[in-house]
């Protein structure tokens, strides 16, 4: 009987350690994971917005939404650069067309992005979403007329991806920022 008892006790008492240990474990888990994970699965690739810089680094909801903005609005900038610079080498019309239309694209995806960075420094926090969807869509354009064109250099048609892959995580984080401002 004392041989019960005292497996009863190691029992409980093994069971109250774990109970104790498992629950602080599992919540010290890092809580920006969990915010990098629920934006990036959202994207159009998961795997690339889980390993860049910014996301990995970033430890709040609105540190990753700025230097999101930031760092598509940068890229943006980038591209609308070198689409110019192909554009003013292209002697086909159809292309140099469809490269001025991109051009174009690109220019407004910088002022919505310019829009939502200054939205972002005076706590308009609600603008945001607009504003880098309108981004986005922008940038799909060029993806689609990239897509058709027969002769775009790589860069253009990578930088492209990457810039959309940029413009969709400062939506998602710019969404997920308004519904815990606005709360449940």
């Amino acid at each position: 009987m004392a041989s019960l008892f005292n497996s009863s006790s190691m029992l409980i008492f093994f069971f109250l350690f774990l109970v104790s240990v498992v629950p602080s474990s599992i919540a010290n888990k890092p809580k920006g994971l969990d915010i990098q994970h629920t934006i990036c699965s959202k994207t159009s690739n998961p795997h690339e917005c889980l390993n860049l810089e910014h996301v990995k680094t970033s430890k709040t909801l609105k540190a990753i939404t700025k230097a999101s903005i930031d760092v598509a609005l940068q890229e943006a900038k980038d591209i609308h650069t070198k689409i110019n610079a192909v554009s003013k080498k292209e002697k086909d019309k159809l292309l140099n067309n469809l490269y001025w239309h991109c051009s174009k694209n690109y220019n407004d995806a910088i002022r919505d992005l310019t829009i939502a960075k200054r939205c972002f420094n005076s706590h308009k926090f609600d603008n945001i979403p607009i504003e880098t969807l309108d981004a986005e869509q922008e940038v799909q354009a060029c993806k689609t007329v990239f897509l058709a064109a027969k002769r775009i250099p790589a860069n253009l048609k990578k930088g492209n991806e990457e810039f959309y892959l940029l413009a969709q995580i400062a939506r998602q984080s710019s969404e997920e920022l308004v519904k815990k401002i606005s709360g449940p």
